[in-house]
């Protein structure tokens, strides 16, 4: 292991004195956690939010075309202890003019476009997948209007555990409008089998929603002082999902609030609220308070904690 990393950091150093741009990153999270479900149950515990560490890179192919890649590996906590032993996302692709063609490990377009709420702990969808397609399309002709579209191809069910063998297991789509006020979009995602695990428990086949971001306050023209979201999802066979959130900055203070809602039909409703405070003490650091009341018909829980985060 610390000859693959002696060897992969060693390949860092040549390809940036090779003129190339290669960038070493990461993040790390750590705090306390108190749960308290019922008082028999309530219990204070050390929180290993995340360790992530990446690299990556863009080379000029000619003209106004680049390759890029990305890297990204995780820790992940098993039997077996922890460690970077977890990939998070690994592609290669290439963006010019025509947009960016992007391949491999990565984030779906349903979750880069939606879900604008600062507190989205209930909102479903697939993260990231292996074995994608993916094109996207940003600004076009600068009207604020991008698009993106993504597709697994997954014959062998390693990354999609069911639904069919020739064609796409996986595919989301999904459209968006920005400018210096507001940003909106819409998405689709689907997985052949039901793929997309809810919160309350079983999975869809697919899901379809729609979310909005307004700034209502601003410092000057770029930097945002109170920003409102609304989300609004249907997940097929089961039901519906709402979110909004209210987000104020005051130097190096941010104010969250929020609520989700989720109305199944065979669930009672479930809900749950959430108060935040980050308070920055640099561009990269910052810590973060962090209450949620959750509530399912006569259970309830309350979930508080407290972490130091730290970006490189």
């Amino acid at each position: 292991m610390a000859a693959a990393i002696v060897l992969s950091l060693g390949t860092i150093s040549a390809i940036a004195a090779d003129g190339r741009d290669t960038t070493l990153y990461g993040s790390l999270a750590q705090g306390v956690q108190y749960h308290s479900k019922a008082e028999k149950n309530s219990h204070m515990d050390y929180l290993n939010d995340h360790l992530r560490i990446g690299v990556k890179g863009t080379e000029a192919l000619g003209g106004n075309n680049q390759l890029f890649f990305n890297l990204y590996l995780t820790s992940e906590e098993n039997k077996d202890g922890s460690g970077l032993n977890g990939v998070r996302e690994a592609h290669i692709g290439v963006q010019g003019d025509f947009g960016r063609l992007t391949l491999g490990k990565q984030k779906t377009a349903w979750k880069t476009y939606m879900v604008k709420s600062v507190f989205d702990d209930a909102a479903i969808g697939i993260e990231r997948l292996g074995k994608m397609i993916r094109y996207d399309l940003e600004d076009i002709g600068g009207s604020g209007f991008s698009f993106a579209v993504d597709g697994v191809l997954d014959g062998k069910h390693e990354v999609i555990k069911s639904g069919r063998s020739r064609g796409f297991n996986e595919f989301s789509a999904a459209v968006g409008y920005k400018n210096n006020t507001f940003a909106v979009s819409a998405g689709y995602e689907g997985t052949s089998g039901n793929g997309i695990k809810t919160k309350l428990g079983g999975s869809t086949d697919a899901i379809m929603g729609a979310s909005a971001a307004v700034t209502l306050l601003r410092y000057d023209d770029k930097s945002p002082m109170l920003e409102w979201a609304l989300d609004a999802q249907h997940h097929a066979h089961f039901g519906e999902y709402a979110s909004t959130s209210l987000n104020y900055t005051w130097g190096a203070h941010q104010f969250r609030g929020g609520w989700e809602g989720i109305d199944y039909d065979k669930e009672k409703f479930w809900q749950q609220y959430h108060l935040g405070h980050i308070y920055k003490f640099s561009e990269r650091t910052d810590t973060e308070l962090k209450g949620t009341y959750r509530k399912q018909g006569d259970d309830d829980e309350f979930i508080g904690k407290l972490t130091l985060h730290h970006a490189f």
